[in-house]
């Protein structure tokens, strides 16, 4: 039997990525967006539903993993420790690169009904699982291994399979890593693949009519650590509600309203309509292989004779870079 580790690749931490992930699952309920800050989070929940958080930022070693663990369990109370919910989903991550669909998973799997038929079935299949075990059910799910790979880069310069594969932002020593913030029933989780159990962040109040602001006051406090740590690396996206369906269910219901009214709920179908042509578009130009396009545009500058001119310069630009890198 092969190791499934290895028949994963990294996919970039993008909206229209996860958003296409979970549809190919049959998930259509929900989508992504992006937080550029913080307050982000204030303004996309004043009329909507956060289903969970999705929190990207550079892995750390075990030994820093260790330490972080340590000092979370000396500073959390005995009733913060009580064993979470039997029927909360958390799995151990036992595949290299599949924390983004883990992540996704995390958060789905857990705050949202309208799952569809394929996410319903696994869910209700691993639902006795214990996390080794439903980390295993996802490492070999066929049906989410293709969906996660169909993102995969066309790239005929594969580095070694047995390598982890971090994104191709930041460094290129930087390997990154996906998480996920969830409310579920009263109390905020962190739930991290790499971690034996999934962490306590805080409580809040399942009675206030502004659940959202409720939770995600919780989670803004721990995201702000994190961030703070992760010196500007790091991506934050948000589960929401489908944008196009809420809107296309709207106009359904605005029978009675005015030309005006209508007429903004078109705009706001168009531009969703639009936003996700761009998604389509931008995960077509993913997938494509540029390979055989560049060697054919070296083939090409060699025979005009500037390859070697553009080699030079790109050299010398290389040693004044690091020449400027060991100055500083």
């Amino acid at each position: 039997m092969t190791d499934p580790s290895n028949d994963w690749c990294t996919i970039e931490s993008d909206p229209g990525v996860f958003t296409e992930l979970l549809e190919a699952l049959g998930c259509h309920a929900v989508e992504l967006q992006e937080l550029y800050t913080l307050d982000d989070m204030d303004i996309i929940s004043s009329d909507q539903t956060i289903y969970g958080l999705i929190f990207l930022f550079p892995w750390k070693s075990k030994e820093e993993r260790a330490a972080a663990a340590i000092n979370n369990a000396t500073s959390t109370s005995p009733a913060e420790q009580s064993p979470p919910p039997e029927d909360l989903f958390f799995a151990h991550q036992v595949t290299t690169n599949a924390c983004a669909t883990q992540a996704l998973l995390s958060v789905v799997l857990n705050t949202v009904t309208d799952l569809g038929s394929t996410l319903t079935e696994f869910k209700t299949f691993t639902a006795s699982f214990p996390p080794p075990l439903k980390g295993m059910a996802i490492a070999g799910s066929e049906v989410i291994q293709r969906a996660h790979n169909s993102f995969a880069r066309a790239d005929a310069f594969w580095q070694d399979p047995t390598q982890p594969r971090a994104p191709r932002t930041g460094s290129k020593d930087d390997v990154y890593h996906f998480v996920a913030y969830i409310p579920f029933r009263g109390t905020v989780y962190e739930l991290d693949g790499l971690q034996p159990e999934p962490v306590f962040v805080g409580t809040y109040n399942q009675e206030d009519e502004m659940i959202n602001t409720s939770w995600l006051a919780v989670a803004r406090e721990a995201l702000q650590s994190r961030m703070a740590e992760q010196q500007g690396q790091f991506n934050l996206m948000a589960v929401i509600p489908n944008q196009m369906q809420k809107v296309q269910r709207q106009l359904e219901q605005e029978g009675n309203s005015s030309d005006t009214d209508i007429l903004q709920l078109q705009q706001q179908l168009q531009h969703e309509m639009n936003k996700r042509q761009l998604w389509k578009l931008e995960n077509e130009r993913r997938r494509h292989n540029y390979v055989p396009l560049c060697v054919q545009l070296l083939k090409e500058m060699a025979r005009q004779g500037t390859l070697e001119q553009c080699v030079q310069q790109a050299r010398e630009r290389r040693a004044a870079k690091k020449a400027k890198q060991s100055q500083d």
